[in-house]
């Protein structure tokens, strides 16, 4: 909507909640109450016209009952509480999934719509005694962080004749990593062999046990200990270990920035499947070699934000 830059927005609060006050509700009448509010008139008209006492009676009856729906439109709103989780990162070309959980503070809340799209709002009855928790589907991102934009929150209920709605600034941005290219293969990612760096980590002989790190291989971890309910406990093998891979950007096929972070991306993903260490250069940055989800989360974040200035 056009007008909605100068209206009033609820906004969340550095936890992400966020609730719907009295003042930012805006309603007005659906078509169905424009044309309720028509039919009214017209059985006004002829109520006076004839002057017939029963029909004034079932005009205003039927006036009063659409009085009643604006408040109770509006109040189905008022109150509701909304919590903004967010979403996870994603690569280029896939949907985003924000998750928003809304509580209804204790009074059930039939037929709320809510979206970043006022085209293809998501239905969702809330009940009073538990939470709801909804996925909200945010497409056509590019590579970078993106606000997911103004959420739309409405209702039309208990009769459809008035529409209230509110907007609600979610502030959580929603990471989205390039789009994976084709497979390559980096210089040094064959396989090479040399001394274990640190003790324990060859691919040899079994030496021991040590406590788990964050960023240690999930094969390595000895799940048998760990289900004996001895801790969480990594192997330790002596020997030679596999060479780290550097990922470089001099190295990455493709003739545009857009297409070498897509390159990037493949050999990180690669990397990361095969459990080797790797290591990322870009002309921004150096990245030192290393393994895990924390270690990928990283590089492909950088790759995300290249170019910009969250990077």
């Amino acid at each position: 909507m056009a007008f909605a830059n100068w209206m009033r927005i609820e906004r969340v609060s550095d936890s992400g909640e966020a609730e719907i006050g009295g003042r930012r509700i805006y309603i007005l009448p659906t078509r169905y109450g424009v044309i309720y509010a028509t039919l009214l008139f017209l059985m006004l008209l002829g109520a006076v016209n004839y002057g017939n006492n029963p029909a004034h009676l079932l005009t205003f009856l039927l006036a009063g009952l659409g009085s009643n729906a604006i408040h109770l439109t509006w109040r189905n709103l008022r109150g509701l509480r909304l919590h903004c989780e967010g979403a996870g990162p994603i690569f280029a070309g896939e949907d985003a999934r924000f998750v928003i959980n809304l509580d209804a503070d204790g009074r059930e809340r039939p037929a709320i719509q809510l979206g970043f799209d006022e085209e293809a709002l998501s239905l969702v009855d809330v009940p009073g005694d538990r939470t709801r928790v909804r996925r909200l589907r945010v497409a056509d991102l590019p590579r970078g962080l993106h606000a997911p934009g103004r959420l739309v929150v409405s209702t039309r209920y208990p009769l459809g004749l008035f529409r209230a709605w509110c907007y609600v600034d979610c502030e959580q941005p929603i990471l989205v990593y390039p789009r994976p290219g084709p497979r390559w293969l980096p210089p040094g990612g064959t396989g090479e062999q040399i001394a274990g760096e640190t003790e324990g980590s060859g691919n040899e002989d079994f030496v021991g046990l040590r406590g788990y790190h964050p960023g240690d291989q999930p094969s390595r971890i000895d799940w048998k200990s760990y289900a004996r309910n001895r801790g969480l406990n990594t192997r330790l093998f002596s020997g030679l270990a596999a060479a780290p891979v550097w990922i470089d950007w001099r190295h990455a096929p493709g003739d545009d920035t857009e297409t070498r972070l897509s390159a990037l991306a493949r050999a990180v993903i690669d990397a990361d499947g095969q459990g080797r260490s790797y290591g990322l250069i870009t002309p921004a940055r150096t990245i030192p070699p290393g393994s895990g989800q924390g270690h990928r989360h990283q590089c492909l974040r950088h790759l995300a934000l290249y170019g910009t200035t969250d990077a």
